[in-house]
C-alpha cells in the first residue's frame, strides 16, 4: 500500500486524494489550519463529473507542518499548490526529506512550464515527475472538490526521459477511481499542449470575467485567442520544443473544434484567483512565454499585454 502526501488541499489536491483513497492508498494533507480542521471533521469528497466519492473522517489525515509526518514514510509527495508556493514547497521537502521514503517521488500537478525548477535545486531528476492535467477542479467547501470539465486523460511522466514505470500506481488508481489517467513518454509536448491551452484561455477569461465557451463565441476575443496561439508557437519553434501540432492552424482546428466545446462552461483558475483576491499564475503561463521571447529576441505582444492586465486587476485588490 502506498503512502501519499498531498501537498495543498486545493480543488485538484482534494479531487485526487479522494480518488487515490478509494483505491486503498494512505493519504495525508499538508494544508492550512482551517483546511487541516475541515479534512478532520468531516472528511473529503469528490462531486461531479465522474461520480461521487467521499472519504469519512478518519480515513485520510491532515497535517499543517511537515515536522508531524513520520520519518520514511511517503513514497510520493503530489505538488498540488499554486506555482506561486513553489520555492516554498521545494525548501520544505528539503529541509524535510526524512519524511520520503528511500525511493520516494515528487511529482507536480501545476499549470504553467517550468514549475521543476525550484525543486531540481534540492533533488535529482530520476525523482522528479510531473502530470498533464486538462480537467477542471473547483472547490465547493474546504473539503469539498468539483469536477467540472475534462477534456483528455491525466498524463503522469518525466521530461528528464526517466523510466514511467513508478507513475503506474498512481496513474493506474486515478484511472480506477474514474478519471481517465495514463502515463506518458511525451511528458513535454503534452505539457506544452497544456500551455498552448491555458495560456489562450485561462487569463483572458479572468480579464473579461466569462468562461470559455464565450471567449470564442466573440469575435474580438477569438482574435485575440489567434494572436496568442500564434505567438506561442513562435517561442516555441525558436526554444525547441513541440507539441502534438505541427502548426497553428492544426492546432486552431482541435482547439476550436474539441478542446473549447469540451470546457465551455469552466470558469479559469486565475478568474477564481482574482474572484478571491489572491495571487494568480500568471508568471508561469503568458509570464513563462513573455521571459522564453525575450531570450530569443522575439516580439510577443498580446502575451505580453495579457500579463500587464492581469497584473494589474492584482494591484487593484482591496482589502
Amino acid at each position: 500500500m502506498h503512502h501519499i502526501l498531498i501537498i495543498g488541499a486545493g480543488s485538484i489536491g482534494i479531487s485526487l486524494g479522494a480518488s487515490l483513497r478509494s483505491q486503498g492508498m494512505n493519504i495525508t494533507f499538508l494544508a492550512r489550519e482551517k483546511t487541516k480542521i475541515a479534512i478532520e471533521t468531516n472528511g473529503i469528497k469528490r462531486t461531479g463529473l465522474f461520480g461521487e466519492i467521499s472519504i469519512a473522517a478518519g480515513e485520510v489525515s491532515s497535517v499543517s507542518s511537515p515536522a508531524e509526518l513520520d520519518s520514511r514514510s511517503m513514497d510520493y509527495a503530489l505538488i498540488c499548490t499554486k506555482t506561486t508556493a513553489n520555492e516554498d514547497a521545494a525548501a520544505m521537502l528539503s529541509e524535510n526529506r526524512e519524511c520520503l521514503s528511500e525511493n520516494a517521488k515528487i511529482v507536480i500537478l501545476q499549470n504553467g512550464w517550468g514549475n521543476d525548477r525550484p525543486f531540481l535545486r534540492y533533488f535529482s531528476e530520476d525523482q522528479i515527475y510531473q502530470a498533464r492535467v486538462i480537467t477542471g477542479f473547483a472547490r465547493t467547501a474546504p473539503n469539498i472538490s468539483n469536477i467540472t470539465v475534462h477534456t483528455a486523460p491525466i498524463l503522469f511522466g518525466s521530461l528528464y526521459g526517466k523510466d514511467t514505470t513508478c507513475m503506474e500506481p498512481l496513474a493506474s488508481a486515478v484511472a480506477a477511481s474514474g478519471i481517465p489517467s495514463e502515463t506518458t513518454t511525451q511528458l513535454s509536448e503534452a505539457l506544452w499542449a497544456k500551455m498552448l491551452y491555458n495560456t489562450t484561455l485561462n487569463p483572458l477569461g479572468a480579464i473579461l470575467h466569462v468562461p470559455y465557451g464565450k471567449l470564442a463565441d466573440a469575435r474580438a476575443s477569438r482574435q485575440i485567442m489567434n494572436r496568442l496561439i500564434d505567438e506561442t508557437f513562435l517561442v516555441m519553434e525558436h526554444c525547441g520544443y513541440r507539441s502534438f501540432w505541427n502548426t497553428p492552424d492544426e492546432y486552431r482546428e482541435a482547439f476550436y473544434g474539441k478542446l473549447i466545446p469540451d470546457t465551455r462552461a469552466h470558469r479559469s483558475s486565475t478568474l477564481q484567483d482574482i474572484e478571491k483576491k489572491q495571487k494568480t499564475e500568471i508568471e508561469t503561463l503568458n509570464g513563462r512565454i513573455v521571459r522564453l521571447a525575450a531570450q530569443h529576441g522575439l516580439n510577443v505582444p498580446t502575451h505580453q499585454m495579457i500579463c500587464e492586465l492581469i497584473s494589474a486587476l492584482e494591484d487593484n485588490y482591496t482589502d
